[in-house]
């Protein structure tokens, strides 16, 4: 897109991570291949100081590039929109990566006004959304991280805890997921998840082939199975 629309001068900024770091390092060698002038190349990572988001911010506001890449988690990228909008700098062209481009959340900084971007392809996975729906208080207690998840959707406690005066309600059973609205329920914007649904499949399909192939009467469930048996074309190793 870079080359596409003709721009040479750029900035660049990425997630600390593999994710940002490896993305990065990529069109950073692409852009030398096309002769894109990188003016500034900054990483930093949400659980970093403050300082340092701040510097990176700083080095955005005072560049004289109009155009730049972020190679950015949604979750940075709302920390770095944050600090920025403290100070907003000149109207900037953003291009992003799919982690953060089509984030809703991102929909509340008008400085990403005209971004432009990359994304996987939205889709629906049948029968996701009654399963997530299903979910009751029961099987929630269960678990630690849908204990919170549900504990935070209702403000009430599945598990009551005594002598604290600040403690929430308890739960009584006729809390309903399917009067929420939340990122939990919304099931309209899946795209890595599909993916990895996708994903998940393949490595089924293709294990069921390898323990239960035309040559056996029945599955051998005890099997050994090498990872480079799972793809195709297989591996000749």
């Amino acid at each position: 897109m870079v080359k596409h629309f003709g721009w040479t001068w750029i900035g660049t900024v990425c997630s600390d991570s593999d994710y940002g770091n490896n993305g990065m390092a990529s069109f950073l060698k692409a852009a030398e291949e096309e002769g894109i002038c990188v003016e500034y190349s900054e990483a930093y990572y949400r659980t970093q100081p403050r300082s340092k988001l701040k510097r990176v911010a700083d080095v955005i506001r005072k560049s004289t590039a109009r155009v730049i890449v972020a190679f950015v988690a949604a979750g940075d990228m709302r920390f770095l929109l944050e600090e920025l909008s403290q100070q907003p700098p000149p109207p900037m062209q953003w291009l992003g990566s799919e982690a953060w481009v089509t984030d809703p959340q991102m929909l509340r900084f008008s400085l990403c006004i005209g971004a432009v971007g990359v994304a996987i392809p939205r889709s629906v996975i049948p029968g996701f959304r009654n399963f997530l729906l299903d979910l009751s208080s029961e099987q929630a207690v269960k678990f630690p991280l849908l204990t919170e998840f549900w504990e935070n959707s209702f403000s009430c406690s599945l598990k009551q805890q005594t002598g604290s005066s600040t403690a929430m309600p308890a739960c009584n059973g006729t809390e309903d997921l399917r009067a929420l609205h939340n990122p939990y329920t919304d099931t309209s914007q899946l795209r890595v998840t599909n993916m990895v649904y996708k994903a998940t499949y393949a490595i089924a399909h293709a294990l069921q082939g390898i323990v239960c192939n035309e040559k056996r009467d029945k599955c051998d469930k005890n099997i050994k199975v090498e990872p480079r048996q799972t793809l195709w074309p297989p591996m000749n190793l």
